[in-house]
C-alpha cells in the first residue's frame, strides 16, 4: 500500500463532509429557497416541501456513493494514477452535487410561474447604522500569530545554514505567508456589508455583529492553526529524516482541522440565520431570480457591485458581469483546464522510462525530452556508488521509478539528478560547475556508461 494514497485520503476526503454540510443547509436560506425568492408562507407549500425532500434524498445518495469510491485508491501502486483519480474525484464532487441544487432551483421557479408567486413593488430598506458598526477584526488579536510566523521564517535561515534544508524553508515560507492571507481574509469579510433583515435597527445590528464575530473567530483560529503548523515545521528541521514524515502527516492533520473549522463555520452561520428567521420581514427589493443562473451564479450588468450576498448557503458571491468577476471566472476556468493536463503529464512522466546514453562524446539523459547533456571532456571526477545518500527534492520529479531535477544532500549542497531509484548502481559525476547523480533505466544501461567513462 502506497503511503501517498493514505495521505491523499486524509487530506482530500474531508472535502465531502464540508460540501455535504454546506449543501444540506443551502436549500433554504433567508428569503430564498434553492436560490429563488420565496416567502415564508410559500415555503410551507406541499409541492415546495416535496422538492426539498427529493433534494435531500438525492444529495445524501450522491454523497454516500462518492464517499465509498475513494477507498479504491488504497490499492493503487502508481502515484500518478492516485493523483489523477483524486483530481477527477475532487472536480466531480465539487460540481455534480450542485446539479441537484440547480434542478431544485428550476423546479421552484417553474412552480412560482405556475402559482403566480411573484415579488413586486417591495420597498428597498437600508440600515445605515450597520455600516457604522465598529470593526470586529482588530490587528492586535492577529499580531502574535503574525509575529510568530515571521520569527519561524527567520529562524529557519539563522539556525539551519547548512545545505539540505531548502525544502523545509520553502514549506515554512508558504505556510508562514498563509497566516497573513488569513488576516487579510478576516479584514475583507469584516468590511462586507450585512443586509438588513427587518426595520428594527437593534435587531439588524445584533444580526450583523453575530455574523461578523463568527467570521472573525473563524479566521483567527485558522491563523493560529496555521501558525502552529509553521512552528512545527521549524521543529521538524531539528530531526531531518523523521522530520519529513512529521511534516507530511502534520499537513494531513492540518487539512482535517481546517476542514473541520469550515464545517463549524457553515453550521454556525446557518444557526444564526435560523435564530433570526422569525424576525426577518425584509427581502429583496425586486424578484430578480433572472439574474441568478441555477440559483448559484450571479450575472447582472446593471449592478455595479462586485460582491453580493450569496443566495445559497453563506457568504458572498461575485457578480460575473463586472470586469473583476469575468476575470476571476476566466482564471478559474484556466485552472480547471490545467488540472487534466497536469494529470496526463504526470502519467506520462510515471510510465515513460528514462534513457541515459553516450552520444557525440556527451552523456545524454532523456526522459520525455533531453534533460541533461554532459560533455565527457568536462567531467573532472566520477564515482560508482551502489546506494544513494539521503536526498531532499528542491525541484523536479520524485516518483518510484524516476528521480530527476534539483536535489539537496545534507551538508553537501545541491546537485542535479537523473536516475531510477529502483536500481542499485549509480554514477556520481563532478564537473567544474555542477554535480550529478545519474543512472540508466536499469543497471545494464548504467554499466554501459561506466564502461565508457573508464575508457
Amino acid at each position: 500500500m502506497n503511503g501517498f494514497n493514505i495521505i491523499f485520503l486524509v487530506t482530500c476526503y474531508p472535502i465531502i463532509f464540508l460540501l455535504y454540510f454546506f449543501l444540506r443547509g443551502a436549500r433554504s436560506n433567508n428569503s430564498w429557497c434553492f436560490g429563488a425568492t420565496l416567502s415564508k408562507e410559500w415555503k410551507k407549500d406541499p409541492e415546495v416541501e416535496a422538492i426539498d425532500v427529493e433534494y435531500r434524498k438525492n444529495l445524501k445518495t450522491t454523497m454516500i456513493v462518492f464517499g465509498i469510491i475513494p477507498f479504491a485508491t488504497l490499492f493503487m501502486k502508481h502515484i500518478s494514477i492516485s493523483f489523477t483519480f483524486w483530481m477527477i474525484w475532487i472536480l466531480v464532487i465539487c460540481f455534480f452535487p450542485f446539479y441537484w441544487y440547480a434542478r431544485a432551483n428550476k423546479q421552484i421557479r417553474l412552480l412560482k410561474d405556475k402559482r403566480g408567486w411573484n415579488v413586486e413593488n417591495k420597498v428597498s430598506y437600508t440600515d445605515l447604522k450597520i455600516a457604522a458598526l465598529p470593526r470586529r477584526v482588530k490587528w492586535i488579536t492577529f499580531l502574535p500569530c503574525l509575529l510568530l510566523s515571521v520569527i519561524a521564517i527567520v529562524l529557519s535561515y539563522v539556525l539551519f545554514k547548512e545545505a539540505g534544508y531548502g525544502a523545509f524553508r520553502i514549506c515554512i515560507w508558504c505556510f508562514g505567508l498563509c497566516t497573513f492571507l488569513f488576516y487579510a481574509s478576516a479584514i475583507w469579510t469584516d468590511k462586507l456589508r450585512v443586509s438588513a433583515i427587518c426595520e428594527d435597527t437593534d435587531t439588524n445590528m445584533n444580526y450583523a455583529r453575530a455574523k461578523k464575530k463568527t467570521w472573525k473567530n473563524f479566521w483567527l483560529v485558522c491563523a493560529w492553526v496555521n501558525t502552529a503548523y509553521t512552528i512545527s515545521i521549524l521543529a521538524a528541521m531539528f530531526f531531518r529524516t523523521s522530520g519529513i514524515v512529521w511534516i507530511i502527516w502534520g499537513c494531513a492533520i492540518y487539512c482535517v482541522v481546517i476542514v473541520g473549522l469550515g464545517i463549524w463555520l457553515v453550521k454556525r452561520l446557518f444557526a444564526i440565520n435560523k435564530s433570526y428567521e422569525s424576525k426577518r420581514t425584509l427581502g429583496d427589493a425586486t424578484d430578480d431570480d433572472r439574474h441568478w443562473y441555477w440559483g448559484i451564479l450571479y450575472y447582472n450588468p446593471k449592478d455595479t457591485r462586485v460582491m453580493v450576498e450569496n443566495r445559497m448557503g453563506t457568504g458572498t458571491s461575485m457578480n460575473m458581469a463586472t470586469g473583476i468577476g469575468k476575470g476571476m471566472y476566466i482564471f478559474s476556468a484556466l485552472i480547471l483546464l490545467i488540472i487534466p493536463v497536469s494529470c496526463v503529464w504526470l502519467i506520462m512522466l510515471d510510465f515513460t522510462p528514462i534513457s541515459t546514453n553516450v552520444e557525440n562524446d556527451m552523456i545524454v539523459c532523456t526522459h520525455l525530452s533531453v534533460e541533461y547533456e554532459i560533455p565527457l571532456n568536462e567531467i573532472e571526477n566520477y564515482m560508482v556508488i551502489t546506494e544513494l545518500p539521503e536526498m531532499t527534492k528542491m525541484a523536479g520529479n520524485g516518483m518510484d521509478n524516476v528521480m530527476s531535477g534539483t536535489y539537496e544532500i545534507y551538508r553537501e549542497g545541491t546537485f542535479e539528478t537523473f536516475l531510477n531509484p529502483q536500481n542499485n548502481l549509480f554514477i556520481k559525476i563532478e564537473t567544474e560547475d555542477e554535480m550529478y547523480y545519474i543512472s540508466g533505466v536499469d543497471n545494464a544501461e548504467t554499466q554501459k556508461i561506466i564502461d565508457v567513462l573508464e575508457e
